[in-house]
């Protein structure tokens, strides 16, 4: 339990790390690729207003000005390219740029479909010059460079960031968590003990019982009310001790190849007698063997079952399907029961939990049934979850 609960200590950790860090990466990331489109726009734009050509600079008070300096003339790379209605190519300017010439210049303007957009490294706007199109394109290799070197590297650097942060998190996991498993461990050993101090004081009542018994008669009605509670502290104390064994893994898994259908309805025969005012129904679309502890499977069907027959009204239904999913094996255990919409599913498995309305109509328990029986399949590592059906059933899943 403890292991489980620094591991999702940890990940919910990361994943809140990783999720802010690589929003705020992705922002920045995303306005640098914006910058340089604004950058490439604003002069592309200089260009066209010039026909073409890049003017001298003048000073600007526009969108564009924090883009464009005296500098910009000189250290741009542009080219540009006329063409007619059936794009025949008729005048080119390629005095700016070196590494494009006029061989390779007819299958660039080729490939262009668009107003504007790029093609390579290149960065290109269409405009109408004199009934013709120009085309003009600025070379953009550097900052594309630029930007995804910087890209890469920041991406090895978050990466082992959050690689570090993981070390750190898992290094001091148990530190921050301390208090908390130790108020853990202070609980499971107060219940073992507890469950432990309390068999010897049962034993001597049940044996003085008998006792009384013997020289009272055993039709005193004060006797038999002490029996009851007597042998109802004795099944409290032996669930207490046998989750908390289940829970600090000192009850071993003893793992062996059977039957979960002869499993299931050996259990539905044991409660026979439980079950004769409510309709039953089995379905397994065949003999199914599961790799588990058989014992502690069977003590989680009967939980599940004798939960079933506690809640169903007289004449309700309960629904038992089992089926192969995959590699796992899947248990249904369905109930028809009142007021399924006032059941706090969440709480369920919770330990002590026990709906008002159920104590309100006396039900048998102590609401650490179904957290044994969440501990048994958590062993075994699989899955149990409680949710009301189409049917307005309250179900129990199992996957393992």
């Amino acid at each position: 339990m403890i292991r489980r609960l620094q591991i999702k200590f940890v990940t919910i950790t990361m994943l809140a790390t990783i999720i802010i860090s690589g929003s705020i990466f992705g922002l920045i990331i995303e306005e640098n690729y914006k910058t340089i489109n604004r950058q490439t726009d604003a002069i592309l734009n200089l260009i066209a207003e010039n026909e073409g050509t890049m003017p001298e600079y003048e000073s600007r008070n526009d969108e564009y000005s924090r883009y464009i300096n005296m500098e910009t003339k000189f250290s741009t790379r542009f080219f540009t390219v006329e063409v007619d209605d059936n794009g025949e190519i008729i005048n080119t300017n390629l005095n700016n740029i070196y590494r494009v010439t006029d061989q390779n210049v007819e299958n660039i303007v080729r490939e262009i479909s668009s107003k504007s957009g790029y093609y390579d490294n290149f960065k290109y706007k269409v405009i109408e010059k004199n009934g013709n199109k120009m085309i003009i394109f600025i070379d953009c290799t550097i900052q594309l460079n630029s930007f995804k070197s910087s890209t890469k590297k920041s991406i090895i650097i978050i990466v082992t960031g959050w690689f570090v942060v993981l070390l750190m998190i898992s290094a001091f996991s148990k530190r921050i968590l301390r208090p908390i498993i130790q108020n853990i461990e202070k609980q499971k050993q107060f219940i073992t003990n507890a469950s432990h101090e309390l068999k010897t004081p049962l034993a001597v009542i049940t044996a003085n019982i008998d006792v009384l018994e013997m020289t009272m008669g055993e039709e005193n009605e004060w006797i038999e009310s002490i029996k009851n509670q007597t042998n109802r502290l004795n099944i409290l104390t032996r669930s207490l001790l046998n989750l908390a064994n289940i829970e600090e893994g000192k009850n071993r898994l003893e793992l062996s190849v059977f039957s979960i259908n002869e499993v299931i309805k050996e259990t539905i025969n044991d409660f026979k007698v439980l079950l004769q005012d409510k309709n039953i129904e089995f379905n397994s679309e065949q003999n199914i063997m599961i790799k588990a502890d058989e014992n502690l499977i069977r003590q989680v069907i009967i939980i599940l079952l004798d939960n079933a027959v506690k809640y169903t009204q007289e004449s309700g239904n309960i629904k038992i399907n089992l089926a192969s999913q995959g590699k796992n094996t899947k248990i249904e255990i369905c109930n028809t029961c009142e007021n399924t919409k006032n059941i706090n599913i969440p709480r369920l498995f919770d330990r002590f939990y026990r709906d008002d309305k159920s104590r309100n109509k006396k039900k048998e328990g102590y609401g650490i049934g179904l957290s044994i029986a969440k501990s048994i399949i958590d062993a075994h590592r699989g899955k149990i979850n409680a949710y009301i059906n189409n049917e307005d059933m309250m179900c129990f899943r199992i996957l393992i």
